[in-house]
């Protein structure tokens, strides 16, 4: 009988805390401060680069990016009123904040299919002026990176003010091969009819950090700092998650700040990640405070920043 009580106390254990881990989230702090970075409003308005990414069949990386916000909007519906909405398709987007012409700021989501090394001169004045990427319309962040959404904030608010969302679809071995078909998964040569870098997926995550949510080290998250060539679960918004974007805009009330709900009943952090563990710190010329980079590492465990296979979001402050 003690044996029988034992066996069934370790695999009630074993049931439970999954499920707890699971309701893990994580908010993007505000650089030194207590605060949250959040929309102040309820409405993301988004726009695509209407040149796609020319390595997936048609409009399938389209659809791919309409089906990761799909998924977030099931999750407003169930808890929140705030929406996503695409605007009209745009050519030549330009990625980071207008801070001289706000009026003309646009959230917008772009494939990056040439790396800055390979197409800006040398000489070019872009790269003392940080501006290469928006100039040739190419990647500027590693080819360690799979992907880079850039939010800007008030730092005096946290109100986000402008997210933009860049993938990494380098083709001459410094990017990556995205794909957006559901299986299998490559096994040798990569080609667009079986998954390499799935579109979804990496939007689905990236998506998250566009609402304010930041990495979690939990297996199975949508946050989870980590995508291996053949991953689409990511695609599946887990309850962590969906708690923490829920808990940040629930329906009818303001976006909530962190620490004013004390008693959700889940595991609840909001902590920036410092030097050390996948992030750094750098001034930017144009927005004076501090900007963090968060690198995911290929593989299900975090490597050393600057691994093959990462992604990131990057925060600035206006």
């Amino acid at each position: 009988m003690r044996r029988s009580l034992s066996w069934l106390a370790l695999a009630a254990l074993a049931l439970s805390a999954p499920a707890a881990e699971a309701q893990t989230y994580r908010r993007t702090l505000v650089p030194g401060r207590p605060f949250c970075v959040l929309w102040p409003g309820r409405d993301y308005v988004y726009r695509l680069d209407a040149a796609g990414s020319r390595r997936t069949p048609g409009d399938s990386e389209f659809a791919a990016l309409e089906a990761a916000f799909s998924s977030w909007r099931a999750v407003s519906e169930t808890c929140s009123d705030f929406t996503f909405t695409r605007g009209p398709d745009i050519q030549n987007p330009q990625v980071g904040y207008l801070k001289d012409t706000p009026e003309k700021n646009e959230n917008v989501i772009t494939f990056r299919e040439a790396d800055c090394n390979d197409v800006v001169p040398p000489e070019d004045p872009c790269i003392e002026s940080d501006t290469c990427a928006n100039a040739y319309s190419c990647w500027d962040h590693g080819s360690a990176v799979i992907g880079l959404t850039t939010t800007t904030f008030s730092f005096r608010t946290a109100y986000i003010l402008d997210a933009d969302v860049e993938f990494n679809a380098s083709d001459n071995g410094r990017g990556f091969l995205f794909t957006t078909v559901d299986s299998p998964m490559c096994d040798g040569a990569q080609s667009s009819d079986c998954v390499v870098t799935d579109v979804q997926n990496t939007a689905t995550h990236e998506f998250g950090h566009v609402v304010g949510l930041d990495h979690v080290d939990v297996l199975g998250s949508t946050m989870e700092p980590t995508a291996p060539p053949g991953e689409t679960h990511k695609r599946i918004i887990d309850a962590g998650s969906a708690a923490g974007f829920c808990d940040a805009y629930p329906r009818g009330l303001p976006p909530t700040q962190c620490g004013e709900r004390p008693d959700l009943g889940r595991h609840f952090q909001a902590v920036s990640q410092g030097p050390g563990i996948g992030c750094a710190a750098a001034p930017q010329a144009l927005f004076p405070a501090a900007a963090l980079l968060g690198l995911l590492a290929l593989g299900r465990r975090r490597e050393r920043p600057g691994g093959r296979g990462a992604a990131a979001s990057r925060s600035r402050s206006a």
